[in-house]
């Protein structure tokens, strides 16, 4: 995996480094300060992720970001301190993986890194007992689901399991299930306008248009509604 960061703050370049090695010691990453050198490595190099800040001097992140999505297969996200509805708003038009607001806290930046992983085929060879378990959730995550039946269903016990689901993909099932509930969710609501937020709720598989509403806008940092509405003509 190849990562370009691009920021002018260089300790911000040096934390999301750092995290990354933590996390992932195997991928490598490239650091720039301003689109003009993103671009050039961009020129010369194959990039997985870019992960953008939207203030940088001279071109703006989201206008880089514009730029990597006419030109390259490269996907991106977008680092700010500025959490505002309108950042947000031309951010997921212009299709990006994620929106992570600064100071970046560790745990969602990784919750973000495994996502991106996951859903673009880069997991590591898995095991064929996870790999089964993976198959169920994609195929049911609408349903009622949880460890203990899946555990049994695949013949193991409940512990060895989820332990087995954490060394292999780096977060728990439940963190799994809730990440891929979601993403679910925002392509129902992208591709659904006439579906109500209840039903959108259901259809992936929470019980709660409460807790759905507010695991969306923790994950998302926008709120359903504001969603769908970021797809609406102005």
């Amino acid at each position: 995996m190849k990562i370009l960061i691009v920021d002018d703050e260089q300790l911000e370049l040096e934390q999301l480094h750092f995290l990354i090695h933590e996390r992932y010691p195997s991928w490598s990453v490239i650091k720039v300060e301003d689109a003009a050198q993103a671009k050039r490595v961009l020129e010369n190099q194959s990039i997985d992720l870019a992960l953008l800040d939207i203030h940088l001097p001279g071109e703006s992140g989201l206008d880089l970001c514009l730029y990597i999505r006419e030109h390259y297969e490269t996907e991106c996200m977008m680092i700010t301190a500025y959490e505002t509805f309108q950042y947000a708003k031309q951010a997921i038009r212009l299709h990006v993986f994620d929106y992570i607001v600064k100071p970046v806290i560790s745990k969602e930046f990784y919750q973000a890194l495994d996502r991106f992983k996951e859903q673009f085929g880069y997991l590591e060879k898995v095991s064929p007992v996870v790999q089964q378990v993976l198959n169920i959730i994609h195929k049911n995550y609408g349903s009622k689901l949880n460890l203990k039946d899946l555990s049994e269903e695949v013949h193991m016990s409940p512990t060895y399991l989820s332990r087995k689901f954490s060394e292999e993909l780096g977060m728990s099932f439940q963190e799994y299930l809730v990440s891929l509930r979601i993403e679910k969710a925002k392509k129902h609501l992208k591709e659904h306008p006439d579906w109500t937020i209840q039903k959108i709720s259901e259809e992936v598989g929470f019980t709660s248009l409460h807790h759905f509403s507010s695991t969306f806008k923790k994950m998302v940092l926008l709120s359903p509604r504001q969603y769908k509405e970021s797809f609406s003509h102005d």
